[in-house]
């Protein structure tokens, strides 16, 4: 499989993932748009993310109501939140016309418990983000493969404006990393603005280029989550 790249944006900024479909389309980069709080979402929104569907990125899920995980098992317990965060709301978007087959799990929280019982609903989940990475360890988080649990750990950034972005020399060795090994590294992200405007979670549409550009000059493909999954089965 060829060294490549899972382009991930979390949350319900559709307005602004719209902003930004001629960069994936120009790039030939295929997205997952890990949506939570689907059934807030406007008829526009709605729209939105099918359109984005049509162009072949995924609408992935991340949970109903994007709680933190530990306060919520420790106060509702394992089955309550697979009852009301992870089943009600798969329900809901695929009664949406969206798959719901990959899992991004809020805050980066999970349990070997939450793994074990969404590897049973989700063709790949990610699990834990970025800013745990061992330096040293970083080839450890470009996958080869996909295990018995379906998890695999975001590898770096898609958020420049992150206080937590490590720069652009991190950013580009981790691209050489998966070029190097043939395998696949996630990237998360949420927000995509045209300028910078402010604090946030996000990058804006230069930001997005450099990143596409940097991927894509090193030979590395855009793979939505599933289809890492797929690739690996």
């Amino acid at each position: 499989m060829a060294g490549s790249v899972c382009l991930t944006y979390d949350d319900l900024f559709v307005d602004q993932w719209l902003s930004a479909r001629r960069l994936f389309d120009k790039f030939n980069a295929r997205v997952t748009f890990c949506v939570s709080h689907l059934h807030k979402a406007t008829p526009e929104q709605l729209a939105g993310l099918r359109l984005l569907q049509s162009d072949g990125h995924e609408i992935g899920y991340h949970t109903r109501t994007h709680p933190r995980l530990k306060p919520y098992l420790a106060t509702h317990g394992l089955d309550h939140w697979l009852n009301h965060e992870i089943d009600k709301g798969i329900a809901e978007h695929r009664a949406a016309g969206f798959p719901a087959t990959s899992f991004a799990s809020p805050y980066h929280g999970s349990t070997e418990q939450t793994r074990t019982a969404c590897a049973r609903r989700f063709a790949v989940i990610r699990a834990g983000g970025p800013r745990n990475v061992d330096k040293k360890k970083a080839a450890k988080r470009v996958y080869n493969e996909l295990g018995p649990a379906r998890a695999i750990n975001c590898l770096g950034f898609a958020d420049i404006q992150h206080g937590a972005f490590p720069g652009w020399v991190w950013q580009t060795h981790l691209f050489d990393l998966i070029a190097d090994r043939g395998g696949t590294g996630v990237f998360v992200g949420h927000g995509i603005r045209a300028s910078k405007d402010g604090p946030g979670l996000y990058a804006t549409h230069e930001q997005l280029r450099r990143f596409l550009l940097a991927a894509t000059l090193r030979g590395l493909v855009f793979r939505t989550m599933t289809d890492f999954a797929k690739a690996t089965a």
